[in-house]
């Protein structure tokens, strides 16, 4: 069954159309992301499903049932936030049960369902707490734990680590897991960074100028972009591009001259479409790439040395930046040129406009 359905949904301000005609089935009690740069609809998107947001057009679906003109309170979702919007002069407890209040349910009901919700966040011992004595951390799980204890259909979180720093995101990343997997509920998570997409998520939506530009599972979209766009956002570092011209084919292979290396070339497999002459970028992972005696030249400028794992960053002739990963290996090699090399299939191949050759 489906836990969020939206059809052709649209949203204008104005004049100006930021959603524009979305579709997208979210299995009940799953985890999706929608993910993209800053301005690209997805905080939109989340708030017209809960409903703080009209719907300028289309239809929104909450287990089957059409909320597109529903109250927020009548949806059955409860949203998260980044700024946390705990009271400050109420304790942990008080700020957990203050849905439960409003809704005038029993002492003895909001008590059981405060404290089934601190187990499951850890926050037991905080109860009496107040805000202010908290860490970010505490603070959002607090925030999570008052959508939890109104029991939702649907979790709506919007960017809910960015106020944390690095450490406290890994770990509030994994508690969210664990979360997803204890209580089964659907959620809906935003946010621009992709690792956090990459980590969580069930089926990650991408989003550029309103639109959706690919759906599915993390490893699908890392694997198989549908776009440059979709290739250049998922996976970290960023995978690297390399213009060209097919300069021969045969057997279902190609030679591409690499741009701005010096007639440099690199062998991928030939889309369909392509013949000699043709235009193409070719879009190479960093841990793809390896390092030859012959191919696209490059001169290391910095290395990070990450202890399992470095990443050198290096330069083309003509500027264009490049990523290399080197697994256990310590040589830094700044400064030094070298050339490049990636295997055929390891090639993704891209025309010029940005679309997905194959």
């Amino acid at each position: 069954m489906s836990g969020v359905t939206l059809t052709s949904v649209s949203k204008k301000f104005g004049e100006v159309e930021v959603i524009h005609d979305v579709s997208m089935e979210i299995a009940q009690g799953s985890f999706a992301v929608f993910v993209g740069p800053s301005g690209c609809g997805k905080s939109t998107l989340l708030r017209m499903i809960a409903g703080l947001e009209e719907t300028s057009g289309g239809r929104i679906e909450i287990e089957g049932r059409d909320v597109t003109r529903e109250e927020p309170s009548n949806r059955e979702v409860a949203m998260v936030f980044q700024n946390y919007a705990l009271y400050p002069h109420l304790s942990v407890f008080e700020n957990m049960a203050f849905s439960l209040r409003l809704a005038k349910a029993s002492k003895e009901e909001t008590k059981a369902k405060v404290e089934e919700a601190a187990e499951i966040l850890q926050l037991t011992d905080q109860l009496k707490k107040r805000p202010k004595e908290l860490s970010g951390g505490q603070r959002q799980r607090v925030a999570i734990g008052r959508a939890i204890v109104r029991q939702p259909k649907v979790f709506l979180f919007d960017e809910p680590l960015s106020n944390l720093d690095a450490e406290l995101r890994v770990q509030m990343r994994l508690e969210l897991a664990r979360l997803h997997r204890q209580i089964g509920a659907t959620m809906i998570y935003v946010t621009h960074d992709q690792v956090e997409a990459m980590t969580l998520a069930d089926d990650i939506f991408v989003l550029k100028g309103g639109y959706v530009q690919q759906s599915g599972a993390p490893l699908d979209l890392y694997d198989d972009p549908t776009n440059r766009f979709v290739g250049g956002f998922i996976g970290s570092p960023a995978m690297n591009f390399l213009p060209g011209r097919v300069e021969a084919v045969q057997d279902g292979r190609m030679t591409v001259a690499i741009d701005g290396s010096d007639g440099a070339r690199m062998e991928a497999a030939r889309p369909a479409a392509l013949s000699q002459g043709d235009a193409v970028v070719l879009g190479v992972r960093p841990e793809h790439l390896d390092l030859a005696e012959t191919g696209p030249r490059v001169r290391v400028e910095m290395a990070e040395a990450l202890g399992g794992v470095s990443y050198l960053h290096a330069k083309m002739a003509d500027g264009r930046q490049v990523v290399i990963e080197r697994r256990s290996i310590r040589d830094r090699l700044e400064g030094e040129e070298v050339a490049l090399t990636a295997r055929p299939d390891d090639i993704l191949v891209f025309s010029p406009e940005g679309e997905r050759l194959r």
